[in-house]
């Protein structure tokens, strides 16, 4: 990405032999802790290999995002002083917790992600046959998803460095006092069901699981 380009969706896709697996990401997701790790040799840590495997078999990652010029204002609401105003294109959120994350930015992305419908359809192929690989399936699922995010955004870095930016770490809706309604505004902007094939239920938990939508922070670098 050459040029910096403001109020534009753009999509982003990577063949999933680009995302090296982290293991030890996919263990934590299992609620296995790093001192608990099993050890190579193990039927457990090939069985969440092979789970890994599977995946990225299936997988097809891709995103689309939009950058946005950023304002963090005083609310006009009478909330609470920590809450803040943050506009960006036509929207206005009020939060703290996303205020504190973005402090000091001047724009900020959109993105929406994905690894696919297929992802789905393994997990719950396998939730009947094999529930003790299904289990390694949803943390390998949520491991990859993670590590596309990760390589989306050095992607999107590149560019902002030659222009002296740096992020914040994203943020994204359902954490801190930012609720999932928030959801409803990146699937309107990204337009995410045209572009992703990703939908939205009454419940606001996103079809295919194995799906993120967060917010970047872009700031001057030091």
């Amino acid at each position: 990405m050459d040029e910096i380009l403001n109020n534009s969706v753009f999509m982003h896709r990577m063949t999933g032999d680009s995302i090296s697996a982290d293991i030890s990401e996919t263990f934590r997701y299992s609620g296995i802790a790093k001192t608990d790790a099993p050890q190579p040799e193990s039927d457990m840590y090939k069985l969440a290999c092979r789970a890994q495997d599977v995946i990225l078999s299936c997988m097809n990652p891709r995103s689309c995002y939009i950058r946005f010029d950023l304002s963090v204002s005083e609310n006009d609401r009478g909330l609470s002083g920590e809450v803040k105003k943050i506009s960006f294109g036509n929207k206005t959120i009020y939060s703290k917790d996303l205020a504190n994350n973005l402090k000091g930015c001047h724009c900020v992305y959109l993105f929406s992600a994905t690894l696919g419908p297929e992802v789905d359809r393994a997990i719950q192929k396998n939730s009947r046959l094999n529930p003790a690989l299904s289990v390694f399936l949803q943390s390998a699922g949520a491991m990859y998803i993670e590590e596309y995010c990760n390589k989306l955004e050095e992607f999107l870095l590149e560019a902002e460095k030659k222009n002296g930016n740096a992020f914040v770490p994203r943020f994204s809706p359902g954490y801190g006092d930012v609720s999932l309604e928030t959801q409803k505004i990146f699937f309107e902007i990204l337009n995410c069901q045209k572009n992703l094939a990703l939908t939205l239920n009454d419940s606001l938990i996103m079809s295919p699981e194995k799906s993120v939508t967060a917010f970047i922070g872009v700031k001057k670098e030091k």
